[in-house]
């Protein structure tokens, strides 16, 4: 029972965060209309708003927060970047707590990980076109998962220990 909590309230945590860092992305850059008009006209787009940051590696989005403050470029793509780790994090920690034991809260956690890293590793069979809406250029697809599956196991245990440390259950 505490598995199926701590996924589904990640994987709700994971959405909603993901797609209200977007919208408010997208408002301060002034884009909002040409994003629900891309929508339109390409539906998939969602996949990439819900499940975008799980396929960023957590370092790699240290280091572009790190570099857009320190040039001083606070903007629209600060906000984007501090989504990619915000939403993970707040996920995780929703996980922790709603799952029952340790098992159950990493375990929540990391499907939650896997599964968005597996649904835009099928964005890349079905229609490459869409993950060039975040500039991923799709060549093979089978590398394209493995890679979206490295990232979301990397994701999983960067931020499933998070999960572990808000755990209900004593540590000892």
């Amino acid at each position: 029972m505490g598995l199926g909590k701590a996924l589904g309230f990640s994987l709700l945590a994971l959405i909603g965060l993901n797609f209200l860092f977007v919208i408010i992305t997208q408002t301060i850059s002034g884009d909002l209309n040409l994003l629900f008009s891309d929508i339109s006209s390409d539906p998939l787009i969602i996949l990439l708003i819900f499940f975008g940051p799980i396929i960023s590696m957590p370092g790699t989005v240290f280091s572009s927060i790190y570099l857009q403050i320190s040039s001083g470029t606070i903007g629209s793509s600060l906000i984007q970047s501090i989504g990619f780790i915000i939403s993970p994090f707040v996920a995780s920690l929703i996980a922790g707590r709603t799952g029952e034991n340790k098992g159950g809260s990493f375990g929540g956690w990391m499907l939650t990980a896997i599964i968005g890293a597996v649904a835009l590793g099928i964005l890349a069979f079905i229609s490459p076109a869409t993950l060039l809406y975040y500039g991923i250029p799709v060549l093979d697809p089978i590398v394209v998962l493995i890679s979206f599956l490295m990232s979301g196991a990397v994701n999983g245990v960067f931020y499933g220990c998070f999960s572990l440390l808000f755990t209900k259950e004593e540590m000892y």
